[in-house]
């Protein structure tokens, strides 16, 4: 078969990296979003002599099978915070953290490092005949609810909501707990390590990126009392503010009476939640003039692989294997890891491209 080129000379082929139908359904305990991995399989095809291995001295394949592949056990949100602690030492692992609505340390406002298992991380090699540059396909790369399988769920869950006690879940019409389900996707992040030093580099990508920024900082309802959590610094109750962020927070006047939700169309949880009478207020705006920096997600979004000037590639040299970890998570920190994701299920596929020759 004859190679197919662009006028640039670029070759256009294809390192398909498949993880089909990826089935993750949610079993929830009373602190923390669980999530089965029920299948994975990877696959390459390409017309060059191109494979793919999880060992860098093993049989360099066109399929990996599900039983040559990492196997997790339960989910659960972690995020992708404090990253700059483990990229500076160029770790050849990405570093998770818990993030603290399921931390054990939140009166100390320490986050430990997520327990192995809480996501799916798989070190890959790849090794081509040629030097290349290979980057994301922006149009097979996606995760996308498993809308057939929600649906039916939806239906079971009105059923028990409306046996229940809770009425803000009886409210809840099946139409509305479907959205709920189908909005895990959102949380949900790719993430890509490239381990060898002088190529090291590291991507998050958001198949669902919208134009709010995800930080790694806020108030939260840790303790599930419907209001901010707390702490107690002398005579007074101050506003804790947990997460990554470097300066000092500044503090309003005493708040005088209690706030409504955040959001007073939506259910209670860790993002929102009450200001309560009687605390200290955490002034956002004057705290990042007096020099508070929240750090954020920067992450990519799949659409940026449509441009010319791709945002990450990851280079292979003839014959030698490259290194990268790939990594599936729930990031904890974005607004829709919430309790209405519950029991969702969702199918993703992710397609590595090659984009040219180096």
């Amino acid at each position: 078969m004859k190679k197919s080129h662009l006028i640039l000379g670029f070759y256009v082929g294809v390192i398909a990296l498949c993880v089909s139908t990826v089935s993750m359904s949610i079993a929830w305990y009373a602190t923390s979003t669980q999530v089965r991995l029920e299948a994975i399989e990877m696959t390459v095809d390409c017309d060059r002599d191109l494979g793919i291995s999880t060992a860098r001295d093993g049989e360099y394949v066109e399929k990996l099978e599900p039983e040559d592949l990492s196997q997790v056990g339960l989910f659960r949100p972690v995020t992708s915070a404090y990253s700059s602690r483990w990229k500076d030492t160029k770790s050849d692992e990405p570093v998770f953290y818990d993030e603290p609505r399921f931390s054990t340390n939140e009166i100390t406002g320490k986050v430990p490092v997520a327990a192995i298992g809480g996501y799916y991380s798989q070190k890959l090699y790849l090794k081509s005949n040629d030097d290349i540059y290979v980057t994301i396909g922006a149009g097979n790369t996606y995760i996308n609810p498993n809308y057939e399988y929600n649906t039916g769920y939806a239906k079971e869950l009105f059923k028990e909501y409306q046996k229940g006690d809770d009425e803000r879940l009886k409210a809840m019409t099946e139409e509305e707990i479907e959205t709920g389900l189908n909005n895990l996707v959102k949380a949900m992040r790719y993430s890509i390590l490239i381990t060898d030093e002088k190529d090291y580099d590291y991507a998050i990508i958001d198949p669902h990126k919208e134009n709010t920024v995800t930080e790694y900082a806020g108030l939260l309802d840790v303790d599930r009392d419907h209001y901010y959590d707390h702490f107690i610094r002398g005579e007074h109750s101050y506003e804790r503010l947990y997460g990554d962020y470097t300066g000092e927070v500044v503090y309003g006047s005493e708040i005088s009476g209690d706030s409504a939700y955040k959001d007073p169309d939506d259910s209670p949880n860790a993002f929102n939640a009450m200001h309560k009478k009687g605390l200290m207020a955490y002034d956002e705006a004057a705290s990042k003039a007096n020099g508070l920096v929240i750090n954020v997600e920067e992450s990519i979004d799949v659409k940026e692989f449509e441009n010319d000037s791709k945002p990450f590639r990851i280079p292979l040299y003839r014959n030698q294997p490259t290194e990268i970890v790939l990594s599936i998570y729930i990031e904890g920190w974005d607004l829709d890891s919430i309790n209405h994701t519950k029991g969702a299920t969702f199918i993703s596929n992710l397609e590595f491209k090659i984009e040219r020759e180096q």
